[in-house]
């Protein structure tokens, strides 16, 4: 099943969403946002954790 992510849900103010055949998919993508527009090279495990929390499926 699609998941579906959306950053303003973990980062105030960010309209940035991202779609994805599978939870893999969908963190590679979110990776690659946090580090080009968020300067996150390491994701603490936190942020890990409120991220899955907000993952949808669609």
């Amino acid at each position: 099943m699609t998941k579906k992510f959306a950053c303003g849900d973990v980062v105030d103010g960010c309209e940035w969403s991202v779609t994805a055949k599978d939870e893999n998919e969908l963190f590679q993508k979110i990776s690659e946002h946090a580090k080009n527009v968020h300067e996150m090279t390491d994701i603490p495990d936190e942020i890990v954790h409120k991220v899955k929390s907000k993952i949808q499926e669609i």
